[in-house]
């Protein structure tokens, strides 16, 4: 493995995989409508970065072409770009709910058709991010729930579709991580610092997960460790789902 495009590889999860995976050596491509801050020159993986809205149906393309021409080749897509929404039922929009099926479940695969030529010339390796959304229900995340709910049977048929071609197709569940990311939950509460508290008890491990303890996983799973491993799910939240 030598190249992998990350998108949504700005902040949280998607940037500590592109940390983690520079640090051993391997260029990153990070697609992201986001500014991508504070990148460490010294790693010794290269980094190259493209502004995407992959809420447009041609951003997925142009990303996976651009990781392409970056390094003559792709060993591995990461998607972590996500929308998250929280609103009451009654107030939920009906643009709330496509934007967020627009970057949660359409841009991964409009990513994954783009990237599958260039996967299979290297047995490549993808990795959808999900949710434990997807698992439990939460009052006012009901497109981001769906959305992930989707997502885990994508990576199912995409697996069953790409094996034949060499490519496996795996997702990560990201239970509790503290990142930004969860910013819309935590305003809808009345008192946030309360409903951590209480979530964080719940919470086997007794902690949020750092966006390191995901992409510890992400990178597994891109590398020829798991290499009989695909269309599987799996979930990293401190033990949540289990309590």
């Amino acid at each position: 493995m030598t190249s992998v495009l990350i998108a949504g590889g700005a902040t949280g999860i998607g940037r500590a995989c592109a940390d983690a995976l520079r640090a051993s050596g391997i260029d990153v491509y990070i697609a992201d409508l986001h500014e991508v801050a504070d990148l460490d020159d010294q790693l010794p993986g290269r980094v190259e970065v493209g502004r995407y809205d992959l809420a447009d149906p041609q951003a997925p393309r142009q990303a996976v072409a651009a990781a392409v021409a970056a390094f003559g080749r792709l060993d591995g897509l990461v998607v972590t770009a996500g929308r998250h929404v929280v609103a009451p039922v009654e107030e939920y929009s009906v643009q709330a709910w496509d934007q967020t099926m627009a970057i949660n479940v359409r841009a991964p695969f409009l990513l994954v058709q783009a990237a599958a030529a260039a996967l299979a010339e290297t047995s490549g390796s993808i990795v959808l991010t999900g949710s434990t959304a997807a698992y439990r229900g939460s009052a006012g995340t009901f497109a981001y729930a769906a959305s992930k709910g989707a997502l885990i049977s994508l990576t199912r048929s995409l697996a069953v579709e790409l094996a034949p071609r060499g490519i496996r197709v795996n997702c990560v569940c990201p239970g509790w991580i503290d990142t930004p990311f969860n910013a819309p939950y935590w305003s809808m509460q009345a008192d946030a610092e309360a409903a951590l508290a209480s979530v964080v008890a719940r919470i086997p491990l007794g902690r949020q997960g750092d966006p390191a303890d995901v992409a510890g996983l992400i990178v597994h799973l891109l590398g020829p460790g798991s290499a009989y491993v695909t269309g599987q799910s799996i979930v990293v939240d401190g033990g949540l789902l289990s309590a």
